[in-house]
């Protein structure tokens, strides 16, 4: 029976050992002069960079003959002096903090008579009049709420003769607002 359609005969190419080697062999050639041209342009660069280093120590060099030793000296002696300014400063304690902390934050019908401040212990006590209670009551609100008072007692109240509210007030403090703010 003769067919209307042919069907296509598969054909399969098969390659030969010799194709397929030939092609690894080429590709491992090519990948060994890539990895030979890249060691060599490393090599050169190297060089290339430790030449201008060499040259950089030379001319750094020369710059310091030209100084005076005099000069070098001071300045060693100025940056040594700085290290320790700037560790005292570090270290040291700044209460004038305490003062700007309670000007700023004090009532305009409160008026502050004592003021004792320990340092040790970060704790003012002080004794005061306040025109009413209302007025003391915001007083001790606005202390309250002032992020460098970690505390606030109160106490002693007292009428005094001239119609005012007498008190005693405690502000006890962070140890970070006695460090110098920038």
């Amino acid at each position: 029976m003769a067919e209307i359609f042919p069907q296509p005969q598969a054909t399969f190419y098969r390659l030969r050992a010799g194709q397929g080697a030939s092609f690894l062999l080429y590709t491992g050639v090519g990948l060994f002069i890539l990895v030979l041209i890249a060691t060599v342009g490393i090599f050169v660069l190297n060089r290339a960079q430790e030449m201008r280093r060499e040259e950089f120590i030379v001319q750094n060099g020369a710059k310091e003959e030209n100084l005076r030793p005099e000069l070098l000296n001071q300045i060693t002696l100025l940056e040594g002096r700085l290290k320790g300014v700037t560790g005292l400063l570090a270290n040291h304690v700044f209460t004038s903090n305490v003062f700007k902390v309670i000007e700023a934050n004090s009532h305009p019908q409160v008026r502050f008579l004592n003021f004792n401040f320990a340092a040790d212990s970060l704790k003012v006590d002080m004794s005061g009049e306040a025109a009413s209670y209302s007025v003391l009551a915001r007083q001790i609100g606005i202390f309250e709420r002032e992020s460098q008072v970690e505390r606030v007692e109160f106490g002693g109240l007292s009428a005094t003769s001239e119609g005012l509210v007498g008190f005693k007030l405690s502000l006890i403090f962070k140890p970070t607002l006695l460090h110098l703010r920038q």
